[in-house]
């Protein structure tokens, strides 16, 4: 049977979808993670080595419910609409549902020819009406009281998301600009300007940083750039939004949303604006799992970290409680945050869609996978001889 649910959102609203699935579908209506299909949230995406169209096909021939997150940043986005397009093709019209975010209404939803009346999802009678609406493809035996909790959970999530994007859309002129704006000023232009500033005597080319006082100034610099939001990581397991860097007691760094920890082996970084080669390339050093806290005990990579620091397992963090001392508490109370480390060291490009690393992502995956098999040694020449072979984002050479 067709019972996965494929999600299709721009990515400038990440942080609205990734609470309303880890909240009303998984936590809420407990759905199964396997059944749900979304390509910018690890674990429901695309895979390392996978080729996209490919993917997106199969996932929509699997599905039984799409879900399309519509706002004005969906309304611009190429990938979304062929999203759509692809959906009409393989689902019944009926059980392709518009929800709506908060900067969009109905009657801008036009350009989509969607005839369905969008649900409002940032309030609670748009999120109940879509359950009852489509019970019987979510679930059909919902735990009401444990649902109603979950909805308030997100609720309050995107309410705070929702003031943060209002106060960006007022006073940072980052968010809405023109094409050239946005490849030029907003992203080469700063990115160029960060790894200069660190190293102000090299001249253009790649570099290895061998100072560690550089290599934190590096991040440190990146932490408060306003690019993040559109700045990738990319390495073999596959790529994603950076959206935050910081770095926290131990040393360590964290990277977006979903707080992968990362520790600075290595550091490598190209200065190159006419020719988009800027990137910082890092390894990050093998980590050991963590050790839960929690009464369920052992170690995992991948685990919920309280605001006191008290670890508790993945398990417990997407269920929404846990057992500490014998005494079940509910996660909410206390900030809980997924964290993961992986089990192996990792070379990991940090750039923009508008360099050359960040635009041809595949075969920037592949060149991290021979790098860390050893297949490719990281010097100088074989980073400039893999740059030289990738292609210019369309945009850069229509203004080049």
């Amino acid at each position: 049977m067709k019972d996965k649910i494929f999600i299709s959102h721009s990515s400038e609203d990440l942080h609205y979808v990734k609470s309303f699935v880890d909240n009303v579908l998984i936590l809420g209506l407990d759905i199964s993670s396997n059944r749900i299909f979304c390509s910018s949230l690890e674990g429901h995406g695309i895979r390392s080595g996978e080729y996209v169209p490919n993917v997106l096909r199969k996932e929509i021939n699997d599905s039984s419910l799409a879900l399309l997150f519509i706002s004005k940043n969906y309304k611009s986005s190429e990938v979304c609409q062929n999203e759509v397009g692809a959906a009409w093709a393989v689902l019944p019209t009926e059980n392709i549902v518009p929800l709506l975010l908060p900067d969009i209404n109905f009657e801008e939803v036009g350009f989509l020819n969607i005839t369905k009346l969008g649900l409002n999802v940032i309030e609670k009678k748009g999120v109940l009406k879509f359950i009852d609406d489509f019970k019987h493809l979510l679930n059909q035996n919902i735990n009401f009281e444990k649902l109603h909790n979950k909805i308030e959970t997100y609720l309050k999530e995107v309410q705070k998301g929702n003031v943060r994007n209002e106060a960006i859309d007022n006073k940072d002129p980052y968010m809405k600009v023109d094409e050239w704006t946005d490849c030029f000023k907003n992203n080469l232009y700063p990115f160029n300007e960060i790894i200069r500033k660190a190293i102000p005597a090299n001249d253009d080319g790649v570099h290895k940083i061998l100072e560690q006082k550089i290599q934190i100034q590096i991040f440190n610099d990146l932490s408060k750039a306003k690019f993040l939001k559109k700045f990738w990581y990319k390495f073999a397991k596959g790529d994603y939004y950076v959206e935050q860097i910081k770095r926290i007691p131990s040393g360590n760094w964290l990277v977006s949303g979903f707080n992968w920890e990362i520790k600075i082996a290595e550091m490598w970084v190209s200065m190159n604006p006419e020719l988009q080669y800027e990137f910082v390339l890092i390894k990050s050093e093998e980590l050991d799992p963590f050790v839960i806290g929690s009464d369920v005990g052992g170690e995992s990579y991948n685990v919920g970290v309280l605001n006191d620091g008290t670890i508790v397992s993945e398990n417990e963090r997407l269920n929404g409680y846990a057992i500490i001392k014998g005494e079940v508490i509910a996660l909410n109370e206390y900030a809980v945050e997924s964290r993961a480390r992986q089990k192996s060291a990792h070379w990991v490009f940090f750039v923009s869609d508008y360099h050359k690393a960040g635009f041809n992502a595949e075969e920037t995956i592949k060149f991290c996978d021979k790098l860390d098999s050893g297949e490719i040694v990281v010097n100088e020449e074989n980073i400039l001889n893999f740059l030289r072979k990738l292609k210019n984002n369309p945009i850069v050479s229509r203004y080049r």
